[in-house]
Order: structure tokens, then C-alpha cells, then sequence
């Protein structure tokens, strides 16, 4: 609603008051100038029609001072007569009779030879009814007689003094007059507009702009004294308007023109010379009316206020851009079409325009910050809350006050978070969206072993390098047997394969972690923050437990292989049979459980090695490994395969999962009674291969298995396999759940008492 009102005010209300200052004072002599600097695109060549017979300094040293005798005009008159001129224009004013009636009677007789026009002078004192036009001094009757036509020949100027135009018909309310040179070139006044009233009642109508010809002598001239001489060739006057007037210093009447017409300081014959051109050629100069000049305004500014809105910071170029543009089209107007569109009203406008837009702009930005302002303060500080000052101040500075607390908490707020990611343990980066690093702390120099700028200031060392560049001396620990982690959907794609483990140069394992910067709404995240987590120490306590299990396995195995070889030896001789049979099934046993020992240690922490691997087939390997203990045991083994698993494929260490199926195929058949069966099915569909086992033992409580699946219950003891050995689900079961977990599989159970339990790990098919 506000963009609105000032669109509305800059295409109605600004062009409107513009255009009535227009026409006032100050706007005018601004488009006058502009108006005198581009004339000369719409000057025009002097017509050779048109002489002038010049009144000279040579033609008063040749016949004396002035005023000659009208005898000797009439002289000139017969000579111009002879050589056959159109028409003659006498620019002097014949109101006086002279000493000599005589001389007004020779005149007038040669004024009846040809036509001749003259001049009346404007005396607005002049009201009698005893002259024939009221308000001007008309030549003497028999010489007003005689002439063709009488006009006013009055040039007015400007308010700067400069002669821009004439009008056609100037004088009292009710009696105008025409301008002599319009009944010169014909009596046609072209249109123009009907002008204006001055305070006096007189109406000046039909304005007439000349546009000038040229300086001083561009149109035909001879001397008077030449002409009456004779010595001017007839051929040079013969079908010609010739004017005749006074040219010389202080004779006459001189005006100026404007100055970059080229004209300069023109006598008065000349500057009628120029009207009569253009009255006879049809050159006038067009001007707008308060209408139109309103509309043309309004196009303006209108252009800019559209500029404006589509790009409001390049607010001074656009305007700049609208005032040549308006200059261009008013100079291409003039020049083409001889229309005079005003350039300093509407650059004027523009002006106004700019300021008034960059003011309300700048208005709407200072309310907005003073919005912004109140909600941070509104926003609990806590310790960083910055006191309000002492002195108060006037209300207008309360915004100003207001920013300046908001600033200072931000600094604030700022200071700790810098304080705190240089105090964090692990090594942190700040990269932008594009990955580039824009800050971090002193332990992530450390963990990179950056050297000489892992201080408290050496984050800015790095800023603008690339994350990929910085983790390039990094070895990637390609580590197969974790667990599959599908990639976070908040991170960006150049982001998600650096997330990993790392080896440095220094032999420091790091593990990269990421996470998108917290925003308050949906929009893009501004940056993403890195963490380099030290796993050194864990990978070394690592290595120690492996080799700790190693011994610990060899520790337990070595005593019971003894064992078992000294009853070997001693074949019954120092023990009984029943003796030696319990100390051999005992050893047996604890030599299984170190070896499912070392399983479950070797699940935990070895390396997988992940491939492609044909399903189906891993099943079949761990039900032929089950076969003879099943036989054993007096267990049927089924195998029930789908037709959609057949050819199904899965990333898998082949090897470990047909252990594991072992581990869960020989407590099923340890919990089976003879005679029972256990079932081994695989499925598939578009995303999952599903491998289930299922026995009909006795079953077990829901919550149990829950507890076992999750990996937080004791071993279940089991009953004797077929072979005299007692099993149990802890550590065979445990394997089982780690080889699976460690490859991402679903690994899912279900049970009652007394109708057995059933088994499903689900892997995600090989793309």
C-alpha cells in the first residue's frame, strides 16, 4: 500500500505540479537555456528569396546622416520596381509628415508601382479613436493609403533579453493587429496558439519560435547606397522580398539571439527577415500544451518510477540513464519534427523523484532497523544484556540507542561462541555452502598438524581454502565391516563422501563428522559445521584388545588341547572311563567356547571384506556345514528358496554370514527335538534379500529374545547337541547379531513358548 502512494504521487501529483511550474519564472529560464543550446538542430538555410537592403555605414557616409528625405526611399522604391521585386518590407516607421508634403507624395507614388508593407508602432498610451488602431502609431494616411499592408513590427524579448520568437498578432482586447511580416509572407498564421493576456489587456497570440538561420548576414544583403546607385545588377532582385533596414551601429533597432543559434547580436531587419522565411517556408517550431506537458512529464518520471521498483539499488544510474534518454528525445523531437518537448522540468522531476525515492526508502530502512532492534531486544540476554544509558536522550535517538545495545549484544554473543569453539576438545571447521573453510579452532590445526598456526588465531590462516583441499594430505580409512550409515539427507553433495575416517600424516586418526548450521525457518542452511573427532587413543586401545583377545584365546585353548592329549596318553590307565570321558567332554567345551570367543572378538573389530555376493548361495554353504550335526541330532534341515532370490545379490563379507547362519542353524537344531525340523527359507524383493530361520522347539519369552536382539541380555544356556556337547545362545548368538549389524542388516525375531522361534536378518540388495 505504501509502494503504491508513491507511485501514485510520482505519475499524478509531482507531474501536475511540475507542469504548472513550467511556465513560471524560475522553470522557464531553465528550459530556455536548454532550448538555446539545442536550436541549432532545427536551424534552417537562409532563403534566397529573401534580400536585404541594409541601411549601412557606407550608405550613410554615401547620403548623409539620417533620416534621409522620403524622396530618396522613393527613389529606391522606383529602382527596386525596375528590377521587378515581389514585395518590399520598409522597416521604418513613417508616422511623422515631413516639411515637404511633396516627399509623402512621391513616396506614396512609388509605394503604387509594387507592394510595399509598413510597420506600425505600438503605443499602448495611444487610445484615441483618432488613429485608425487603437494603441499604435500607424504611418501617415496617404502613405497608409498606398501600402499593401500594415502590421505591427514590434520584437519582444524575453525575460533574459533574448529574442526566441514573435507573435502574429499583438493589441488592445478586441483590436489586434498582425504582424507585418505575416502579411509579407501571405497572411497565413499556420495555427498557432492563442498566447497570452499581459496586465495592461493586451493579447499577444500566435507565437512564432524562430529558429535562426544563422548569425548576422546569412540572408542576401546590399548596400542602400548600392541600389540606389544603380550599381546592384536587376537580376539580383528580380522576384525577390526584399526588406529594407537600418544595419548599422546605433541605427535602428538591434536584439539578441540566442547564442547557440550562432546569431548572436542580429539587427532588427534581419531578425524579420528570419520570421518571414519561416512563414513563408512553414518552419515554425511546435511547443506542448499544459496538458501535454503534463503527460510528457508524467512519461518521464513514470519510466523512472517503473526503473526504480525493478531495481532499486541502482537507484542514481537509472535516473541518470532516464535524463539522457529524455534529452536525447527532446533534441531527436526538435531535429526531426520541430516539436520543442522541455528537458529541465522533467530532469528537474527526476531530481525530485530521486530524492524523494531514496528518502522514503531510506525512511523505510530506518523503520525497519528500529523493528528489527526492538525484537533483539526483546530476546532474553541474560549476562550479555547491555545497560541502557544513563543520560536520556531525545526520542528521536531512541532507534539509534536501541541498534547500538542490539550491536553490542551481538558482539557479545559472538565473543563467546568464538571463546567456546576455541575451548571444544576436538577440532572444529566452519565451511560455507560452496565447502570453502570461513573459520574454526586451534585443536583442528592440531588434529591436521598444521604446524606454526594452531593458535587461537590460526583458524584465519585458513579461511577461503577448500575443505577438499585441506583433507587432501589425508589417507581415507576405508574401514568395509562398519556398519552402512545412509547418507544424511541435510548434507550437500560435495559434503557427504569427506564424511569418514581419516589417517594423517602425523599417524593421528580422525574420524569427520558434519552437520548443517541451525536455522529458524526452512530456508538453506548458511554454512555446515565439521568436527575432526581424535580417535587416536580408541584406535590404539583397539589394537591392544585384539591382541589381548589373541592371547587370551591361545591362553584358554593351549590347556585344553593338553588336557585332552594327556587323556590321550594315559588311555584309561590312571582315570576311569567315566572320569575321562567327563574331563574330556569339559574341555571340549571350554576349547568351543574359546574359539566362539574369538569369533565374537573377531566380529566386533575385524576387517570385513564387502563384495557382490550371490545369496542363495552363502545359504546353501551354511546348511551343508550343519548337515552332519543335524544328522547327528536326528534334525531335518529344509530349504525353501523364492523364485524372485535366486539370482539376488547383496554386499557381503560371504565368509562371516555363512558362519553366522551356522551359529543360528546349530542352536535351532540344539533346540529341536529329535525327529523335529528346521527351516531355512530365503526371500527377496525390489530392496531386500530376508534370510529366516525357524525351529519348533520349545520356544522362549518374547521379552527375552527382545532383550537378546538388542544385545543387552546373558547367554540362554541350551540344551546337548547330539554330540554330548551342551551349547547356548550367548556367544554364537552374539556373533551372529554382530556379523549382521556390521553389514547393516534388519536382524528381527519372534517367539512363544512352546512353538519354537524364528529368526530374519534382512541385507539391502547390491545396485
Amino acid at each position: 500500500m505504501r509502494a503504491l502512494g508513491r507511485l501514485l504521487g510520482v505519475l499524478v501529483l509531482l507531474p501536475a505540479a511540475l507542469a504548472w511550474l513550467a511556465f513560471k519564472p524560475g522553470l522557464t529560464q531553465l528550459d530556455m537555456l536548454a532550448y538555446d543550446r539545442m536550436l541549432p538542430l532545427a536551424s534552417h538555410p537562409a532563403s534566397g528569396d529573401i534580400v536585404i537592403v541594409a541601411i549601412d555605414e557606407r550608405s550613410l557616409a554615401s547620403l548623409g546622416r539620417w533620416p534621409w528625405s522620403r524622396s530618396v526611399h522613393a527613389r529606391l522604391l522606383s529602382k527596386l520596381a525596375d528590377a521587378g521585386a515581389a514585395s518590399v518590407l520598409l522597416d521604418m516607421f513613417l508616422t511623422e509628415p515631413s516639411e515637404d508634403p511633396r516627399q509623402d507624395a512621391e513616396l506614396a507614388r512609388a509605394m503604387g508601382r509594387m507592394p510595399v508593407f509598413l510597420p506600425m508602432m505600438a503605443e499602448r498610451e495611444i487610445l484615441s479613436s483618432q488613429v485608425s488602431a487603437p494603441g499604435f502609431a500607424t504611418p501617415l494616411p496617404v502613405l497608409e493609403a498606398h501600402a499593401r499592408g500594415v502590421g505591427h513590427g514590434e520584437l519582444l524579448l524575453d525575460a533574459d533579453g533574448v529574442a526566441r520568437g514573435l507573435y502574429m498578432h499583438i493589441g488592445p482586447e478586441g483590436s489586434p493587429q498582425p504582424y507585418v511580416g505575416l502579411l509579407v509572407a501571405g497572411g497565413r498564421d499556420d495555427g498557432r496558439e492563442e498566447g497570452v493576456v499581459d496586465p495592461a489587456g493586451w493579447r499577444y497570440s500566435g507565437l512564432l519560435r524562430l529558429s535562426y538561420a544563422g548569425p548576422a548576414g546569412s540572408y542576401a544583403r546590399a548596400s542602400y547606397a548600392d541600389v540606389l546607385g544603380g550599381q546592384l545588377p536587376s537580376e539580383r532582385l528580380r522576384g525577390k522580398v526584399v526588406l529594407v533596414g537600418a544595419t548599422a551601429p546605433g541605427l535602428g533597432d538591434h536584439v539578441f539571439a540566442p547564442a547557440a543559434a550562432r546569431a548572436g547580436l542580429l539587427p532588427g531587419v534581419e531578425v524579420h527577415a528570419n520570421a518571414i522565411d519561416q512563414l513563408m517556408h512553414g518552419g515554425s517550431i511546435h511547443a506542448l500544451s499544459p496538458v501535454a506537458m503534463a503527460i510528457w512529464i508524467a512519461s518521464v518520471l513514470g519510466i523512472a518510477a517503473a526503473l526504480l521498483r525493478w531495481r532499486p539499488g541502482a537507484g542514481l544510474p537509472l535516473v541518470a540513464a532516464v535524463a539522457v534518454g529524455c534529452l536525447a528525445t527532446s533534441a531527436a523531437a526538435l531535429a526531426g519534427w520541430r516539436w520543442w518537448l522541455p528537458v529541465a522540468t522533467p530532469v528537474v522531476g527526476l531530481a525530485l523523484v530521486y530524492a524523494l525515492w531514496s528518502w522514503l526508502g531510506l525512511r523505510e530502512e530506518l523503520r525497519f532497523l528500529a523493528t528489527k532492534a526492538q525484537e533483539l531486544q526483546a530476546v532474553p540476554a541474560g549476562i550479555f544484556e547491555v545497560a541502557e544509558s544513563a543520560a536520556r536522550t531525545e526520542p528521536s535517538a531512541a532507534p539509534c540507542e536501541a541498534l547500538d545495545r542490539s550491536i553490542q549484544r551481538t558482539l557479545r554473543l559472538q565473543a563467546l561462541t568464538e571463546s567456546s569453539l576455541q575451548a571444544l576438545p576436538h577440532g572444529v571447521l566452519l565451511c560455507d555452502p560452496r565447502g570453502a573453510i570461513v573459520g574454526g579452532n586451534a585443536a583442528a590445526l592440531r588434529s591436521l598438524g598444521r604446524s606454526g598456526v594452531a593458535d587461537g588465531t590460526g583458524a584465519q590462516a585458513l579461511r577461503g581454502v577448500p575443505l577438499v583441499d585441506l583433507l587432501a594430505s589425508c589417507r581415507r580409512q576405508l574401514r568395509a565391516g562398519d556398519t552402512p550409515r545412509s547418507p544424511d539427507t541435510r548434507l550437500p553433495g560435495w559434503l557427504v563422501p569427506l564424511v569418514g575416517d581419516y589417517l594423517t600424516e602425523q599417524g593421528r586418526y580422525l574420524q569427520l563428522l558434519a552437520a548443517p548450521v541451525a536455522t529458524l525457518s526452512d530456508e538453506a542452511p548458511p554454512g555446515y559445521i565439521v568436527v575432526l573427532a581424535d580417535l587416536t587413543a580408541e584406535r590404539e586401545a583397539q589394537r591392544q584388545r585384539e591382541k589381548w583377545n589373541r592371547f587370551l584365546s591361545h591362553d584358554l585353548r593351549s590347556p585344553q588341547v593338553t588336557i585332552l592329549g594327556l587323556l590321550e596318553l594315559d588311555a584309561g590307565r590312571s582315570v576311569s572311563a567315566e572320569l575321562a570321558q567327563s574331563i574330556r567332554r569339559e574341555a571340549e567345551r571350554t576349547l568351543s567356547f574359546a574359539e566362539e570367543f574369538l569369533d565374537v572378538s573377531q566380529a566386533w573389530s575385524g576387517t570385513y571384506r564387502l563384495a557382490a555376493t550371490h545369496v542363495p548361495t552363502v545359504v546353501l554353504d551354511a546348511r551343508d556345514q550343519v548337515w552332519a550335526c543335524a544328522r547327528k541330532a536326528q534334525v531335518e534341515v529344509s530349504l525353501c528358496i523364492d523364485e524372485a532370490a535366486e539370482e539376488a545379490e547383496a554386499m557381503l563379507d560371504g565368509v562371516l554370514v555363512a558362519r553366522a547362519l551356522v551359529n543360528l542353524l546349530l542352536n535351532a537344531i540344539g533346540h529341536s527335538p529329535p525327529g523335529g525340523a528346521v527351516h531355512l527359507c530365503l526371500a527377496a524383493d525390489e530392496k531386500e534379500v530376508v534370510v529366516t530361520v525357524r525351529d519348533e522347539g520349545a520356544g522362549m519369552d518374547p521379552a527375552k529374545l527382545a532383550r537378546m536382539l538388542a544385545g543387552v541380555d546373558e547367554a540362554l544356556p541350551g540344551g546337548a547337541h547330539g554330540d554330548g556337547v551342551t551349547r547356548s545362545h550367548g556367544l554364537g548368538f552374539e556373533f551372529a547379531r554382530t556379523v549382521f549389524g556390521r553389514h547393516g542388516a534388519r536382524f528381527e525375531g519372534r517367539t512363544s513358548p512352546g512353538e519354537g522361534c524364528t529368526l530374519s536378518a534382512a541385507f539391502a540388495r547390491a545396485t
